[in-house]
């Protein structure tokens, strides 16, 4: 019998290990990178893309409610014009300043923005400041309507910011 084989066992197992290890580690990394990409998603979601598409529902809702009651006022009966200007009121102290809550937050969240979320910044920057300025009266009447002022304008980014709120919560919930 040799006095070496005592440790040929030893040696052996040696790269068995070293490649149970290696899996191990990769297979370690991999699951980490899932966690940090998964956690970046659900940051996303609950950050800006959740909270954006709140403020745009209470907008859009109370916009909805305020066609419906114009349409079903009754003009001859004078209450058209308290109802316009509360209306006026509200867009003036509410919906404006939800405007202007959803420009903070897309401004100070940006970098939790997509990429392609990020092409809209513009427009909507430039949506709500003709509003501020109107608001203010640093700009005559008709130049929101010779700028195309309106909400078509902002309706893709509107519709996207929907989109991307659902893709996000599916892959979430995909895992």
């Amino acid at each position: 019998m040799s006095t070496e084989a005592w440790y040929l066992p030893l040696l052996n197992s040696i790269p068995s290990g070293l490649i149970g290890a290696a899996v191990v580690y990769y297979f370690g990394l991999r699951q980490r990178a899932k966690e940090r990409r998964f956690s970046f998603l659900e940051r996303q979601l609950a950050e800006f893309y959740a909270p954006l598409a709140g403020l745009r529902k209470q907008i859009r809702t109370k916009s909805e409610l305020r066609e419906k009651v114009l349409a079903a006022t009754d003009v001859a009966g004078g209450q058209f014009e308290a109802t316009a200007e509360y209306h006026n009121k509200q867009l003036k102290e509410d919906l404006l300043p939800k405007y202007r809550e959803m420009r903070a937050l897309f401004t100070n969240k940006y970098h939790l923005a997509a990429i392609d979320t990020r092409a809209f910044y513009p427009v909507f920057l430039e949506y709500v400041g003709i509003w501020n300025m109107w608001l203010a009266n640093s700009i005559s009447q008709d130049v929101p309507t010779k700028l195309d002022h309106t909400e078509e304008n902002v309706k893709p980014f509107y519709k996207h910011i929907e989109d991307k709120l659902q893709q996000l919560q599916d892959e979430i919930a995909r895992g």
